[in-house]
C-alpha cells in the first residue's frame, strides 16, 4: 500500500508524542513498530526516527561451518574487528587525524543465523537542538557506508579478475583501512561464510552479500599496487548507474563508455539524480594505473569519480 506524504508526516508525528518513558509512550511506539514493518514506506521513516540519519550494517553469517546458530568464535571477532578497524580508518582519514577511537556499537543480535548488527553511534546533541530535529550523518556513519559498498561490490563481479570499479572504490580508501578489510575478508574465506544484509542508511536500503568468491575478490584487489593517479574531465551521459555497488556507467563524448567507482553516498546521490533527470553532465575523475600482484602483473587505468555537475542546456535557435 503506498502512503501520501501526509500519512507519513502524521506517523512522524505520533512518533514524537510518544517519546516519554512513561507506559503509555512505550506501548504506542511498539503499536508504531508494528505498523512499520507492514509497510516500506513506514520502515524507512521509523529508521530515520530511531536512528538519527546514522547508519546500520545488519549482516548474516551462513555457510558449511555456522551450525545451527553457531560460529567459530575466533574468526567471528576477526570479522567483526576487520569491518570497524576499516571503517576507523576510513572515518580518520576524512578527519584528517592520526588517532581516534571506533565509534561502533553492536546491537543485540537476534535470532534467525548468526548476526551482527554494526551501527554508527549517534552524536551527541548540540546545544539547544532536540533529537527528533538532528538529521546529519557522523563521519562514522559516511564511513561505514563506503566499506559496506565495498563488501557488496566484491561479490557482485567476483568472477571478473579485472573488476576496475571494485579496484577504484579500494583505492579510494586509506592503506591502513586496507588491513581491517583483509582481516575481514580472511575470516569469510577460511570459514566458508555467506553473508547476507543489508546497509541501513538515510539513502535507503541497500542488499549486502559477500561470500568467500568475493572475499577472493576483495584480497585480491587489496593487493595490487597503485602506480601513478592523474585527474581528467569529460563531458556526456549517465548511461546508469547502481547505488548499492557503488558503479556508474558513463558514456563520453567522442569516446567509448567506461565502467567508474563512486567512492561516497554523497556523490552517488549526485548521480541518482542527475541520472533520474536525464541530464548530459560534466565529471571529474581520477585515473588510477593499478598494477596486480604476480609474475605477469596486468597495468590497467581505473576511473574514480570526484565530482559531477549537469552542463548548461545548449541554447535553442528561434
Amino acid at each position: 500500500m503506498t502512503l501520501t506524504e501526509q500519512a507519513l508526516d502524521e506517523f512522524r508525528d505520533a512518533w514524537h508524542a510518544a517519546e516519554g518513558d512513561d507506559f503509555a509512550s512505550r506501548l504506542q511506539r511498539q503499536s508504531l513498530e508494528a505498523l512499520a514493518a507492514e509497510n516500506n514506506a513506514l520502515r524507512h521513516v521509523l529508521f530515520e526516527l530511531t536512528n538519527r540519519a546514522q547508519s546500520e550494517l545488519d549482516l548474516h553469517l551462513d555457510g558449511e561451518t555456522v551450525h545451527g546458530h553457531e560460529a567459530n568464535a575466533e574468526s567471528f571477532a576477526a570479522f567483526v574487528r576487520g569491518v570497524a578497524d576499516a571503517t576507523k580508518e576510513v572515518a580518520k582519514h576524512l578527519l584528517d587525524r592520526q588517532r581516534r577511537a571506533s565509534t561502533l556499537r553492536i546491537l543485540a543480535p537476534a535470532p534467525g543465523s548468526v548476526r551482527v548488527v554494526l551501527r554508527a553511534a549517534t552524536p551527541e546533541e548540540a546545544a539547544g537542538r532536540t533529537a527528533q530535529n538532528t538529521r546529519t550523518p557522523s563521519v562514522d556513519s559516511k564511513s561505514l557506508d563506503m566499506v559496506a559498498v565495498l563488501l557488496a561490490r566484491s561479490e557482485a563481479d567476483s568472477d571478473d579478475l579485472n573488476d576496475d570499479v571494485l579496484s577504484g572504490l579500494a583505492a579510494r580508501l586509506p592503506q591502513k583501512a586496507h588491513a581491517g578489510l583483509k582481516r575481514a575478508a580472511k575470516a569469510i574465506d577460511a570459514q566458508d561464510w555467506d553473508v547476507q544484509g543489508e546497509l541501513r542508511s538515510q539513502h535507503g536500503f541497500q542488499p549486502v552479500h559477500v561470500g568467500p568468491h568475493g572475499a577472493k575478490a576483495l584480497l585480491r584487489v587489496l593487493d595490487e599496487h597503485q602506480e601513478s593517479s592523474t585527474t581528467t574531465t569529460l563531458s556526456g551521459a549517465i548511461d546508469g548507474q547502481r547505488r548499492s555497488i557503488g558503479a556508474l556507467w558513463f558514456a563520453p563524448d567522442g569516446a567509448g563508455p567506461i565502467e567508474a567507482a563512486v567512492p561516497t553516498p554523497e556523490l552517488m546521490e549526485q548521480v541518482v539524480q542527475h541520472d533520474a533527470a536525464n541530464q548530459r553532465v560534466r565529471a571529474e575523475f581520477d585515473v588510477v594505473a593499478i598494477v596486480g600482484k604476480g609474475a605477469n602483473p596486468r597495468r590497467r587505468q581505473v576511473y574514480t569519480l570526484r565530482s559531477i555537475e549537469p552542463l548548461p542546456d545548449a541554447p535553442t535557435l528561434i
